[in-house]
Formats: C-alpha cells, sequence, structure tokens
C-alpha cells in the first residue's frame, strides 16, 4: 500500500510525527482490508522556493537537511525533495494508493488532485495538540538554535 505525504517539515516536532504515525496506520488499515501486505511511506519535503512562497519566508534548515531528517526516521520508507513549482509531478511519482494531508493543508490540493486525473484516497490528519504544538509557535525556539 503506497501512502504519500507532503509538507515543510521545518523544525520537525511531535506533531509532524504524529502525522507520519497516522498516516502509517491508515496504510496498514486500508492494506488490510485489500488483503495487501503492509505500507509503504513516501514523504515529499518541500522545496525552499515553495517555503518562501507559501510562507512568505525561508526555512529555518534547507530541503536537503529536511530531507535527510525525514528519511532517518523509522516510519518513513522514502523521503524526497518534491518537484520544482509541481506538486502533482510528486504525487505522480509515488503513484499512491493512499494521500495524507496536514490539516492545516489547503483543501485546494484535493481538488487540484482530482483535477489532474488522481483519484487515490485522500483523508486529512487531524490536528495534534493544535494549541500547544504547530511549528509557527516554535519558530522562536528554532531561530535562536544554531544549525
Amino acid at each position: 500500500m503506497r501512502v504519500f505525504v507532503g509538507g515543510t517539515f521545518d523544525g520537525v516536532h511531535r506533531g509532524h510525527l504524529f502525522l507520519l504515525e497516522y498516516a502509517h496506520r491508515k496504510g496498514l488499515a486500508m492494506a488490510k482490508r485489500q488483503g495487501r501486505p503492509g505500507t509503504h511511506l513516501s514523504v515529499v519535503i518541500a522545496r525552499d522556493d515553495s517555503v518562501r512562497r507559501f510562507k512568505h519566508r525561508s526555512p529555518h534548515h534547507t530541503q536537503r537537511e529536511r530531507c535527510a531528517l525525514m528519511a532517518a526516521l523509522r516510519l518513513v520508507d522514502e523521503a524526497f525533495v518534491g518537484a520544482r513549482n509541481d506538486f502533482i509531478a510528486s504525487v505522480r511519482r509515488v503513484n499512491p494508493d493512499l494521500i495524507v494531508l496536514g490539516h492545516d493543508q489547503k483543501a485546494s490540493w484535493e481538488d487540484a488532485l482530482h483535477a489532474a486525473g488522481i483519484y487515490a484516497k485522500i483523508v486529512r490528519c487531524p490536528p495534534y495538540e493544535r494549541q500547544r504544538l504547530k511549528t509557527t509557535m516554535l519558530r522562536p525556539d528554532l531561530e535562536r538554535m544554531s544549525t
């Protein structure tokens, strides 16, 4: 069962791990229902220029650093930096059975995927203690840290 997750993942925190665990669990449940042996979790990392465009700020860590960190996580089978200005190309690279969106990702991704002819099951992860953990809340601490 191919599972796809995409995001910035700048300053990885427990909320990001919750997203990956959620994606893995959903993939396993879907695989079990279909009699398939397991999951393969692919994580696409937003390019530095995409972060600047969408978040109106530079990432704290480079796309290579963020990708290496995601790839090192036990649940992640594959991590790669997304295609330049083409989220759909990254999705097509994985050809997922399941796409898991973060709670704060724009709903327009679902419309864009369907418009591109991608009909993988799409689910949205609920927030993980939203008021306590969010990258924007942790950003001042990240900026004080040297990398």
